[in-house]
């Protein structure tokens, strides 16, 4: 049996597109979509070459092989094949914040534990989180980065602090999320969106702070 099924809900579910609205983009029935998830039936050789062109994946791995994130989000290119083998052995899986992924953190029900993961070169045993920016996220006006550009944050600690000043960061709990800049000054630091959100840093809640650590910008 072929992966059709399971990769057309991981496209979904990492775009965040409903059944119905899948259904449409091929001219199908939600129910038609729900029937290829299930692995009741599979969509005819017309249909899924229009899904392969769509999000640009190749047909054989639409196929046979279960999609990554890297490869939905086309992020695989930015490595050519002969660097990809050079820097396999430094390459991390991250866990990755999905526009789905968002839906949760504003619902309550968000678990990091849960979430899909990407692999990136990293040169770090620190903790890392990547995000694909969209305009659901809250972020200050002169954040100027394109939107679904893939942001990596790495988790602040304490021993740079002082580093922090004038940064981006992000601010991430279960319920919450938002992209801010960091003030500090000789007793506090705060995580500020605007003049009427922000978040003040403490020992306490140390882990819902991020800082800005790379940025990958897709090229269209």
């Amino acid at each position: 049996m072929s992966k059709i099924g399971y990769n057309i809900k991981k496209l979904r579910n990492v775009k965040n597109i409903s059944q119905q609205a899948f259904a449409d983009l091929f001219s199908l029935t939600r129910g038609n979509i729900s029937s290829y998830e299930e692995l009741r039936a599979e969509p005819k050789l017309e249909s899924i070459i229009k899904i392969a062109n769509y999000f640009s994946i190749p047909l054989e791995h639409l196929l046979t092989k279960q999609l990554s994130v890297n490869e939905i989000l086309n992020f695989n290119d930015y490595f050519n094949e002969e660097g990809q083998k050079k820097l396999q052995k430094n390459f991390a899986n991250i866990p990755f914040i999905s526009r789905e992924a968002i839906h949760h953190i504003k619902e309550g029900t968000f678990d990091v534990q849960k979430l899909d993961l990407i692999a990136f070169p990293m040169y770090s045993s620190n903790k890392f989180i990547a995000l694909e920016l969209t305009h659901e996220i809250a972020a200050p006006a002169n954040v100027d980065i394109p939107e679904y550009t893939i942001l990596f944050f790495e988790q602040v600690q304490i021993d740079t602090l002082h580093m922090l000043g004038n940064h981006f960061g992000m601010f991430l709990t279960n319920t919450e999320i938002f992209i801010g800049t960091y003030n500090q000054n000789k007793t506090t630091i705060n995580l500020k969106l605007n003049e009427w959100k922000s978040e003040d840093f403490n020992t306490e809640n140390l882990q819902s702070f991020w800082k800005l650590y790379a940025k990958f910008e897709k090229k269209l």
